[in-house]
């Protein structure tokens, strides 16, 4: 059985009861190295454990589970799996049913061996966005989530919503985003949760120029929010 498992924001402290049942169980541990590194902190690796360290290769980590599956494995994701997370690819990839007219002369591989959904369950987890909005103490009602993290974000679009959330990378983070603010003369309250869950967090609330006036920013969230009345806020 492949098991996709939200950790949480980063802290052990957000890691379900759920979560930790399913991990303890485990026969194979997929994740990236922080991941792996948060698991062998917090819960301990067990005896007869066995772990795969994922980088960008995602057809490596289907070969791993099509190797594998009389195994339990658990994929762990960051945050809830099913937020711009890794459930979505490995759930598509595991269902996918190959077209015979496309098998002649295709060289078998071990993800040819996946096949139906009923070999997949997945376990949420404490997102990011939850987190922050608790955090922010703002109610998540009418939300738009969205992310800038490895793609390029469609702001006339998303500027069409008045309460919104944006998982963020490197290349497109806050100051980015308020230039954009900035530029169409929008007026969006910023709230920027850095480090989220961790000892160091930062959380910094304020206009687009205030955003602006930082030079840099860690790893982030970032919610925008267009009150319609002062008294919201």
């Amino acid at each position: 059985m492949v098991y996709v498992v939200g950790v949480g924001p980063g802290s052990g402290l957000y890691l379900t009861r759920a979560a930790e049942e399913i991990i303890d169980k485990a026969q194979l541990l997929i994740g990236g190295t922080r991941n792996i590194e948060f698991i062998r902190t917090s819960l301990g690796l067990k005896e007869g454990q066995d772990t795969f360290v994922l980088g960008s290769d995602l057809a490596s980590m289907m070969d791993q589970i099509g190797k594998n599956l009389d195994k339990d494995i658990v994929v762990l994701a960051s945050g809830d799996p099913s937020i711009y997370g890794i459930a979505d690819y490995i759930n598509r990839t595991m269902s996918r049913q190959e077209d015979p007219a496309t098998e002649t002369n295709r060289i078998p591989s071990q993800r040819d061996s996946i096949q139906g959904k009923e070999n997949l369950i997945i376990v949420p987890g404490i997102s990011s966005i939850q987190y922050a909005f608790s955090v922010f103490k703002i109610p998540m009602n009418d939300l738009y989530i969205t992310s800038s993290h490895g793609r390029q974000p469609d702001y006339d679009f998303i500027f069409m919503h008045d309460k919104l959330a944006l998982v963020t990378d490197s290349k497109i983070g806050p100051r980015q985003i308020a230039q954009e603010v900035k530029d169409r003369g929008l007026d969006y309250s910023f709230y920027v949760g850095e480090n989220l869950s961790y000892h160091n967090q930062r959380l910094t609330v304020g206009s687009a120029d205030d955003i602006l006036a930082r030079d840099s920013y860690g790893m982030c969230l970032v919610i925008l929010i267009r009150w319609r009345d002062k008294d919201e806020k």
